[in-house]
């Protein structure tokens, strides 16, 4: 389509790789421990809310809420982590019950409806600010982005994940802290939604708890495409980049082109399934 490489659209898209990437560097990792985080949505809906509540309500200078904010969002995945890691429930178990409780509260605390967020000028800097003409919330994202692939890939700690991912009960025996580590990676996810909150209400300026919604699937289907395995031990930060900005593109496209939601909804699922099983088949032919 001719709006595709514009600048205008390609702008648009740097917000939304920054608001799904800053969630899916955690969730790569928590794959990587045969884990997986289906709250990430309703954390950053719970976060968003805050934001707005905190900076309307209370009369909090905007630069507290956001700390507010990331304190809020890194509590939610603590808790995440606490209850898989102390009481032993199904990380699956305990992020499903969790996304319902925090887009419940952050249902509540809204009251259902939104606060409009232009009106303060840090958070237009937020959305709007350029570093030579790239976007702050970019800037961010290749930092963390940079970050974690080091981790993950120069330090011990890295190497730990994807023992972990291959052989919990090994990695047990051999003296890895594993409930430490499980504990530490909800917690970053946690934050990390947190982070996305923020610069998601910066691009769009309102607070409202309906934010956030489908993020959970978006993040899983750019870990998966972009090489990650579902049974863990095998992934990459920048391998999960590359699957975010296939799926941003085939997105934006079926966007541009005027293909409904709901056909949008069954390509991104298709290329997941699809993905999946030429994973697995690889992986068989390689052993």
């Amino acid at each position: 389509t001719p709006n595709f490489l514009s600048a205008e659209n390609l702008w648009t898209n740097s917000h939304y790789l920054v608001e799904v990437g800053l969630v899916t560097i955690p969730m790569t990792m928590i794959l990587l421990v045969r884990g997986i985080d289906v709250s990430v949505g309703s954390i950053v809906a719970l976060a968003t809310i805050v934001l707005g509540v905190a900076w309307e309500r209370f009369d909090i200078p905007m630069a507290l809420a956001i700390l507010l904010t990331l304190v809020v969002a890194t509590l939610a995945g603590l808790v995440n982590g606490l209850a898989i890691t102390r009481l032993r429930v199904p990380d699956l178990v305990v992020t499903l019950s969790t996304m319902a409780i925090y887009r419940g509260i952050a249902e509540g605390v809204g009251g259902g409806g939104r606060v409009y967020l232009y009106e303060d000028p840090l958070i237009r800097a937020l959305g709007e600010s350029q570093v030579f003409g790239v976007s702050i919330g970019v800037l961010v994202l290749m930092f963390a982005l940079s970050a974690a692939s080091l981790v993950l890939s120069r330090t011990a700690w890295g190497r730990y994940l994807r023992v972990i991912g291959h052989n919990e009960t090994a990695a047990r025996f051999a003296g890895i802290p594993v409930d430490h580590i499980r504990l530490t990676l909800y917690t970053l996810s946690g934050f990390m939604s947190g982070l996305s909150a923020v610069f998601l209400a910066a691009r769009i300026g309102t607070a409202r708890a309906t934010a956030g919604l489908g993020l959970e699937f978006e993040a899983i289907t750019a870990a998966v495409v972009g090489g990650t395995a579902i049974s863990g031990g095998e992934g990459s930060i920048w391998g999960s980049f590359l699957g975010l900005l296939l799926v941003t593109v085939v997105r934006n496209g079926l966007n541009l082109m005027g293909v409904p939601s709901p056909i949008q909804a069954m390509v991104i699922g298709s290329l997941l399934i699809i993905t999946v099983l030429v994973n697995s088949r690889v992986r068989r032919r390689g052993e």
